[in-house]
Formats: C-alpha cells, sequence, structure tokens
C-alpha cells in the first residue's frame, strides 16, 4: 500500500528534525520536501497511476539523506552559542555586487524587447508586442533562437542577482529601501518569463532566490526563534507556488497566441504540469537498464553539454503517457540519480550528501558566509527536483560562480538572521 511507504517518509522527515533541531539541516528538509511532493500529486491526481516501487525508492532515498544528516550531526557546544551572536556590521558590500547584477540585468531585458520588436517587425500594428511570447516560444522550440551575445549574458545575471536577493533579505541589519532592492530581481526573472513567453524562468528566480533566503537562515541560527521563521518560509513557500501557479496559465496563454479555445485545455496541462512528475517517474524506474550507467552526465547534464561531451536536447526526455490522454516529459532530478548511478548507487550517493551538507550546514552556523553557497545549492536542487536537475541548466552553475566571489571577500562577516 501506498500509506506505508509515506508514513516511512514522513518519520524520516520528523527524526531527522527532532535530532537536528531544525528543519533546514540537509536530511530533514530533503525528506519533508519529498513528503510533500509525494503527498500533493496523490491527493490532487489519483488518476495518475503510480508504480509502488517507485514510491519506496523515494522513501529509502529520503531516509538515506536523513540518515547521513543525523549521524554526522553534533550538537553546538556552548561556546560556540556564546561565540555566535549576532554581528551588526552593515552588509553594504553585498549591495554593490548586487546593484551591478541589477543594473545589467535590467539592460538585458530592455535589449531583448528590442531584439524582439526588430525581429519581428510588426510595423504600424501597435499592438503586435503582445505577440512576442507567442513568437518567441515558436522560434525556441523550433530550434531558431540565438540572442546575440550581449543579450544572452546579461539575461544570465538575473539568476546570481536572485541569490544575493535571497541572501541578503534574510539579513535583519537592513533599511526597507535595501529590501525592497532585494526583490528586484525577482520582478527581472518574472519580465523575462512573459517576454520570453518561458515558465522556467520565473521557477529559477524563485527557486534560486528562496535557496539563499533559507541558506541565510541557518547564519547564527541558533540564537534566534525558528518558530517564526518556520512560518515565513511556509508563508513564503505557499505564496511562491500560488504565484507561480497564476503566471503559469497567463506564459501558457501568451505562448499560444492568446487564444480562447486553449483555456479550455489549461487545467490538464496545470494538472500534468504540477503533478505528472510523480507518475511519470515511478511508471519509469520499473524499466530501467541499470547497466547503462552515465556516471554524472544526466545529472550534470549543462556543464557536460558545454564542453563537447554530451549534446543535450530540449526537452531531454520523451514524453510518457501518465492517463488517458494526457503525457509529460517531466520525470523529476531523481531519474538523472539513477540513470547516472543506479538505484543503490543513488541511494548511497544521497547518504554521503546528507552526511557531508550537515558537516557544511554545523560550519555556516558559525556565522561565515561563504559556507552558505553549498547549503543554497542543496536547496535548490531539492526544491526544482520535481522538474529536473537544476545543474540541467549552465546559467545556474554561472550564478553560484559569480556570487563566490563577493562572497568570498566577505567570508569573515556574519549574518544575522531576520526573524
Amino acid at each position: 500500500m501506498i500509506i506505508f511507504p509515506v508514513i516511512t517518509i514522513l518519520a524520516s522527515a520528523l527524526m531527522a528534525r527532532k535530532i537536528t533541531g531544525t528543519w533546514l539541516s540537509p536530511g530533514s528538509f530533503f525528506a519533508i520536501s519529498w513528503s510533500f511532493f509525494l503527498i500533493v500529486p496523490l491527493l490532487f491526481a489519483p488518476e495518475f497511476k503510480v508504480d509502488l516501487l517507485g514510491i519506496w525508492f523515494i522513501a529509502i532515498l529520503s531516509m538515506a539523506c536523513a540518515a547521513g544528516s543525523v549521524i554526522a550531526y553534533k550538537p553546538p557546544s556552548i561556546d560556540s552559542l556564546v561565540s555566535n551572536e549576532p554581528n551588526k556590521k552593515n552588509p553594504s558590500h553585498l549591495f554593490r555586487p548586487l546593484w551591478v547584477l541589477i543594473l545589467i540585468s535590467f539592460g538585458g531585458v530592455i535589449l531583448l524587447f528590442r531584439h524582439a520588436l526588430d525581429t519581428y517587425n510588426f510595423g504600424y500594428y501597435s499592438m503586435g508586442w503582445v505577440s512576442i511570447p507567442n513568437l518567441i516560444a515558436v522560434d525556441r522550440y523550433s530550434g531558431y533562437i540565438n540572442y546575440p551575445f550581449i543579450i544572452k549574458y546579461s539575461l544570465y545575471c538575473i539568476y546570481p542577482a536572485n541569490l544575493l536577493g535571497g541572501l541578503l533579505l534574510s539579513m535583519r541589519q537592513i533599511s526597507l529601501k535595501m529590501k525592497v532592492l532585494t526583490v528586484v530581481p525577482l520582478l527581472l526573472a518574472l519580465i523575462l518569463g512573459i517576454i520570453e513567453g518561458a515558465r522556467t524562468s520565473i521557477l529559477l528566480g524563485l527557486v534560486l532566490f528562496f535557496s539563499a533566503w533559507m541558506s541565510g537562515a541557518m547564519i547564527n541560527g541558533s540564537n534566534h526563534n525558528y518558530n517564526k521563521s518556520y512560518f515565513k518560509m511556509a508563508f513564503s513557500g505557499g505564496a511562491l507556488m500560488i504565484t507561480f501557479t497564476v503566471f503559469f496559465v497567463l506564459i501558457q496563454w501568451l505562448r499560444q497566441g492568446m487564444d480562447s479555445i486553449i483555456v479550455d485545455l489549461l487545467i490538464d496541462r496545470i494538472r500534468a504540469y504540477f503533478f505528472g512528475y510523480l507518475a511519470a517517474f515511478t511508471q519509469w524506474i520499473g524499466t530501467i537498464d541499470s547497466s547503462n550507467l552515465s556516471g554524472g552526465l544526466t545529472t550534470f547534464a549543462g556543464p557536460f553539454n558545454l564542453l563537447g561531451v554530451m549534446e543535450r536536447s530540449l526537452g531531454f526526455y520523451d514524453p510518457a503517457n501518465i492517463s488517458l490522454g494526457i503525457s509529460t516529459n517531466i520525470f523529476t532530478a531523481l531519474r538523472g540519480l539513477v540513470i547516472d548511478f543506479s538505484i543503490p548507487g543513488s541511494i548511497f550517493i544521497a547518504f554521503i550528501v546528507g552526511f557531508f551538507l550537515q558537516l557544511s550546514y554545523q560550519r555556516g552556523i558559525s556565522g561565515t558566509i561563504i559556507n552558505t553557497l553549498p547549503i543554497s545549492m542543496f536547496y535548490a536542487f531539492t526544491l526544482y527536483s520535481p522538474l529536473i536537475s537544476i545543474f540541467h541548466y549552465n546559467s545556474i552553475l554561472f550564478s553560484w560562480i559569480v556570487i563566490f566571489f563577493p562572497l568570498r571577500f566577505s567570508r569573515n562577516e556574519s549574518l544575522a538572521y531576520n526573524s
């Protein structure tokens, strides 16, 4: 019965939370996240048939990550708690690179809009710009999109800006004006998604922003009331899902040329996009050939494609039928792990990741900003894992490389979590 693996993964999450004392430790975060990713499709899309073997694999993988985190956990000493009092230093040194990234990103968005107007040449049709998302979507799926160099790399800056914005928003000692500035990258990701008719830009911006924000929570976290922080995270997570759903519908409508007929198909599209991953992955896992392992080429398809080792195709996976007349090509990031390392190998890797990231998490509690990087990468991978590996995108890896340098210079600074 499906209820048993669901109970198992929930128990793993609660155990890791009880021992480590926080939902933000790697083991408890991964387990509670995948508890949610399991339960929601089972409740809201029961007609999408799932395979029990796949559900048990997800439960065991989460247990392995939680176990690694629990084994690595070491209660903080009294001396460390005393020494980790929040540093009240002004974080203005991190706002300067944020300003630079925002300005470059804003310029990229303006250039993209002008490039689209010139490319599609609407003439005297004053409202022609409204069809830009549809035209760009058509060209993207046809393989014709090739932005000029300056536009392409200017738009890349939106993602490191979201990482810095989320991290800075977790600080206590910033003004309201600066807090408003930290969410500007989210707005730029939203505008980019609307112009391109692409949901991915918006979702990646949201995931990176909140991953960095949560990673800031671990800095000096032991000195603050987590109950209020968890409420903020739950509220923000709900707002994230509602916001993305609204813009999912809007963008789907725009990319289809604002055809009123498409409204009738949106419900099926939304259900397949939000809930189809579980059925697709669990049905697939029973058909795998463990003798053909790719050793990381799938999980890290972006950088390997950049190096010329493999070719990353648009869509990546072929669609699979998950119900009568409904198909999806969303198989979760877990499919990549299994293809790369096999079922036992991926479970072992989950344990290792949980173990070493727990050590990194505890080093981060000391207040060193640079230690937020590996934790934010883990949070981002987990939040995006119902879709595909977030390391599928070179622009995302580029983002962490970019913010490494300002954070490296800030390694002796401390963050005070905004509680």
